[in-house]
């Protein structure tokens, strides 16, 4: 047998064994379009889309990227992209994020709607719409994310970049711990390092873990781990979560809780 051949069937032989053995296998697979686009049978009327916005206290966007006005007018792209070196204003723009794509692997797509949220219920509110209507769901804050997630064509965005309020606490302890006060601060899902920077080291003279780049939205590095600069001598960012208020999967909003990764009993 041809060596390549061999291969092929070990390998064949070799998914079809884990496959046996996978929770829920010999299920039918979800069916083709699982999750609707525009101009398809499910997908949100206007009147579904007042409602979104009137849940999210009337802070529902239709997404459009700023590169499109190239396309309709391209001698106005100069100061367009002048606009684009500023990583400031890529973040600010809810179609845009901090890399338009990697060759051969994902490439920008707007998402068609987002929510530019401010509380957790807004972020439920879109929460709740996506699941009963099968649209695609992104979240957005600094926009950082190399790997496209934070983008998708056709989706509905949760755009967290105003929920940046940032509070330094010089004793603070987690929700339902019975552990010794201690610095730290709480910050929004929207904030990025450079405003948390400034908020604890320029005006408090400490230090808290974060990412590298001035721009890089906190949620999003903390939940990926949190590798800084300084993590060989602090560690990563992850590791001194605190507490985090979370919305679930069913579009509840959470009451703040201990972070999983840190128990109450001891450091």
């Amino acid at each position: 047998m041809i060596r390549r051949h061999w291969l092929r069937a070990a390998i064949a032989a070799i998914c079809g064994l884990f496959a046996a053995r996978l929770p829920g296998a010999g299920l039918a697979a979800d069916p083709p379009g699982n999750r609707v686009r525009p101009g398809e049978p499910g997908w949100p009327d206007a009147a579904a889309w007042e409602r979104l916005n009137r849940a999210a206290g009337g802070r529902l966007l239709a997404v459009r990227s700023p590169l499109e006005a190239c396309r309709e007018a391209p001698a106005g792209c100069v100061r367009l992209f002048e606009s684009l070196r500023n990583p400031y204003y890529l973040g600010d723009e809810p179609g845009l994020t901090q890399t338009l794509g990697w060759v051969d692997a994902w490439t920008l797509r707007p998402s068609a709607y987002a929510v530019a949220a401010q509380t957790a219920g807004d972020v439920a509110a879109a929460v709740d719409f996506a699941h009963e209507h099968r649209l695609r769901l992104v979240v957005k804050g600094g926009g950082h994310s190399y790997k496209g997630a934070s983008n998708a064509a056709d989706s509905l965005l949760v755009w967290t970049r105003a929920m940046n309020a940032i509070e330094v606490h010089d004793d603070f302890v987690p929700a339902g711990c019975a552990e010794a006060p201690v610095p730290a601060v709480s910050v929004g899902a929207g904030a990025i390092w450079g405003q948390v920077y400034d908020a604890v080291t320029t005006r408090v003279g400490r230090y808290v873990q974060g990412g590298g780049c001035l721009t890089v939205g906190v949620a999003g590095l903390v939940q990926a781990g949190g590798f800084g600069s300084f993590s060989k001598a602090y560690g990563l960012a992850a590791a001194s979560l605190l507490e985090a208020e979370v919305v679930t999967a069913d579009g509840a909003a959470g009451s703040p809780m201990p972070a999983p990764i840190r128990t109450c009993s001891g450091r």
